[in-house]
């Protein structure tokens, strides 16, 4: 008898931990149906019966995993926001006020006038420059010779202009040389190798004092890297947009000959589109860094739609036969002023 009472407790015990148990679950069941009724998951899904109508064979939705959180990044004394008053809060409207940035637009590629087939020369003197500025070192006869103080390039620019010559292009020449277009009774052409700063400092101005035009060979690459002693963009740009013509020395100043296509490619191509891009100007003259190029450098630019190439070679006769190796005339830095004028065969008393 007391066996049989000690077994019903037993039972009764083990009834009552499953009756708390099975509550305790419904009760967890009936909180957890409540939260996910209320979430926006729950309130997204389409119906039950839409569901079963619009893909009743589809598999259910992986949870997705939330990366774990960042712990928060506690910025000390951070500034309290501004008011702003209620008259002077910004508002949304339908104009959209934001500049995009504009898209940069290379000029449409220009071909050379076709050739009448007349076999002409002319004699244009090209003259060569590089500094105008003084030599930092006398002692330094490289710089001293590419350097012409700039008291001695006006001089030089005012003797051209009372002189009567008339600075024009490479396409000028080009022109008359394909086509027979007049040139004027003196032409000259002043050309710039390199691109340095005193290019625009010096002889821009003096330039545009004696209404000149000049050929500017630049290199790009200084340009790129914003390095102190060559042209800015920007400036270059100003005297483009000033008359001056901005044509290609290459992207930097390297020899050209025994290269491969791809390197005549970034240093020729890259160098034109660099510069056609910041000018909207066309790109088709070319001066050789240095003097020096190779057969191949003139196949490349035959194929690349270069018209004409200046060189250091000594010279003013012009024609179409030597269109990628005309001639120029060098003036040094210990060129006088007497000595620019017979070179320019002009009669000074």
């Amino acid at each position: 008898m007391q066996l049989t009472r000690a077994g019903r407790r037993v039972r009764h015990s083990w009834v009552v931990r499953l009756a708390l148990i099975w509550g305790l679950m419904l009760t967890v069941t009936a909180v957890s149906v409540l939260a996910f009724t209320a979430s926006p998951i729950a309130l997204a899904r389409p119906s039950a019966a839409a569901a079963v109508t619009a893909a009743p064979t589809a598999r259910p939705a992986r949870p997705v995993q939330s990366p774990p959180s960042r712990p928060a990044t506690t910025v000390p004394n951070p500034p309290k926001a501004l008011a702003v008053p209620f008259d002077d809060e910004p508002r949304p409207t339908r104009q959209v006020t934001r500049q995009p940035t504009p898209a940069v637009v290379f000029p449409a590629a220009i071909l050379p006038p076709d050739w009448d087939q007349v076999a002409r020369t002319a004699d244009v003197p090209i003259l060569m420059y590089h500094y105008i500025s003084a030599a930092p070192s006398p002692t330094d006869r490289l710089r001293v010779g590419l350097s012409v103080a700039p008291d001695m390039f006006e001089a030089q620019m005012k003797l051209l202009s009372d002189a009567g010559f008339t600075s024009i292009t490479l396409f000028d020449l080009y022109d008359h040389l394909a086509t027979g277009k007049t040139l004027p009774d003196k032409p000259v052409i002043l050309s710039f190798d390199d691109g340095y700063r005193d290019n625009y400092e010096n002889a821009f101005p003096i330039l545009q004092k004696y209404g000149l035009r000049g050929t500017f060979f630049v290199l790009t690459a200084p340009a790129d890297a914003g390095d102190p002693a060559y042209l800015t963009w920007p400036m270059i740009k100003e005297m483009s947009e000033a008359g001056m013509d901005i044509q290609l020395h290459a992207k930097e100043h390297v020899d050209l000959r025994h290269r491969n296509y791809d390197y005549l490619v970034w240093e020729i191509i890259g160098g034109r589109e660099s510069i056609e891009a910041h000018t909207g100007r066309p790109v088709v003259f070319m001066s050789y860094p240095s003097g020096k190029y190779d057969d191949a450098v003139l196949q490349f630019l035959k194929k690349h739609n270069f018209w004409a190439a200046v060189t250091t070679q000594p010279g003013s006769r012009q024609s179409l036969a030597n269109a990628l190796t005309l001639p120029r005339v060098r003036i040094a830095g210990q060129t006088s002023l007497t000595g620019f004028s017979k070179m320019m065969g002009i009669v000074t008393p």
